[in-house]
């Protein structure tokens, strides 16, 4: 949300230069009256999506609402100034759209673009096309198809390589769980939703060391991996496991309270009691837990957190010493 949002200010600045620069080069050639009265609905539209986006209005909507005024003012411009370079300028609308890489916006936009290319050809053709043959308009149309369908491709792409790097940015990875950098990224998000409270479980293995050194680095690290593994598979959708480093995780979560945190703690316990067979050992594992959390939300500071919930966790592998 708050990327789209970027990409709708990201846009506007865009189509802004486009359009200043559009009517410099106009006033230059055709004179200053040559930009009006397109000019007045420009400024409508950019002050209607300023709005928008400076009051931070659901950013999807004023998506599609950016797209949508684009084409409007396409179509006045195209009916008050009917010539193929505002036609051509048209089909610019196309490929700006997919800055947001959605596949609806462009498919919305591929649509207004083939409209406008009927109604342009159609109704217009005289001033816009007057030595083309009307036979030729199916190549407009295939035209704007592949743009489409190229876009979409594209974006595709670009998603796929993006979650690549968004997985090798976000998360260990040995164990694949979250790292501190999507940890941060979560909790600051937290803190600007509508929750009651925040809170932090960290996790520390007993005798891990022991286990490397008894039966070797490499299936200290499988092991890791079962872990993480059997931990994600008692939480809720909501919480996030994060691997600080070594045998060291930390659990962020969500309106949540004592009672709800000591049955977390005691569903990671009983699920890690469970033995673990690798290359034929049977191993045992068990974890020092402790946890910490605040109503106070909107003060909550995420080193604390850790911090508090470190101590805590430290107090109770005493206790078992």
């Amino acid at each position: 949300m708050i990327e789209t949002h970027r990409r709708n200010s990201l846009l506007l600045l865009l189509i802004s230069v486009f359009y200043f620069t559009q009517i410099i080069i106009s006033i230059s050639i055709e004179g200053i009256e040559s930009i009006f009265p397109p000019a007045f609905f420009f400024v409508i539209f950019g002050l209607i999506m300023m709005l928008l986006i400076k009051k931070k209005v659901n950013a999807k909507l004023t998506m599609y609402a950016m797209i949508g005024s684009m084409y409007l003012y396409f179509y006045y411009l195209l009916n008050d100034s009917p010539y193929l370079v505002n036609y051509f300028f048209m089909w610019l609308a196309l490929p700006l759209s997919a800055i947001y890489q959605n596949i609806k916006a462009v498919l919305m936009a591929g649509l207004a673009s083939i409209f406008l290319t009927f109604y342009s050809f159609f109704y217009l053709h005289d001033e816009i096309f007057p030595n083309v043959i009307k036979e030729d308009f199916i190549y407009l149309i295939l035209f704007g198809i592949f743009i489409t369908i190229f876009l979409i491709v594209f974006i595709l792409k670009v998603r796929e390589a993006n979650d690549k790097l968004q997985d090798l940015a976000y998360h260990d990875p040995l164990t694949g769980a979250a790292n501190r950098v999507l940890l941060r990224e979560k909790f600051d998000l937290m803190k600007h939703e509508n929750v009651d409270s925040i809170a932090l479980l960290f996790l520390d293995m007993n005798g891990f060391k022991k286990i490397n050194d008894t039966y070797g680095h490499e299936i200290g690290d499988h092991l890791l991996q079962i872990i993480v593994l059997r931990i994600d598979g008692v939480l809720r959708e909501t919480d996030l496991l994060c691997r600080l480093g070594g045998d060291e995780f930390v659990i962020l979560t969500a309106n949540i309270n004592d009672t709800i945190l000591e049955k977390i703690k005691d569903r990671i316990k009983s699920a890690l009691e469970k033995p673990m067979i690798l290359e034929q050992h049977i191993i045992n594992v068990s974890a020092s837990i402790g946890w910490y959390y605040t109503t106070e939300v909107s003060d909550a500071n995420l080193d604390e957190l850790i911090k508090k919930s470190d101590q805590a966790m430290y107090k109770e592998k005493q206790l078992k010493d």
